[in-house]
């Protein structure tokens, strides 16, 4: 079972938030940091019809609705606001 599940024309996304550290430690700061905009779909609603579950995607990053679940953040957004779909 799904904790979170899209309906309609929605996805629900686990942006690619970029890491504010190094692998070393060094902490990298950023004047003002970019709102993400890529990441994995976990969850399609029922009229989504281009788009599944574990595509890699660039969207629109605004707007979206950003939730977060057990210290994890979700996009969800409407079907729409995805530009584009990367193939690994």
């Amino acid at each position: 079972m799904k904790i979170i599940q899209a309906v309609g024309n929605r996805v629900i996304v686990q942006p690619d938030i970029p890491k504010t550290t190094t692998e070393s430690g060094i902490i990298l700061t950023e004047v003002a940091p970019e709102v993400p905009n890529k990441g994995v779909v976990l969850s399609v609603g029922n009229k989504v019809e281009d788009i599944k579950e574990g595509d890699y995607i660039i969207y629109d990053p605004l707007p979206v609705t950003s939730i977060a679940y057990k210290d994890t953040e979700y996009f969800i957004l409407y079907e729409s606001r995805i530009i584009a779909i990367i193939n690994k």
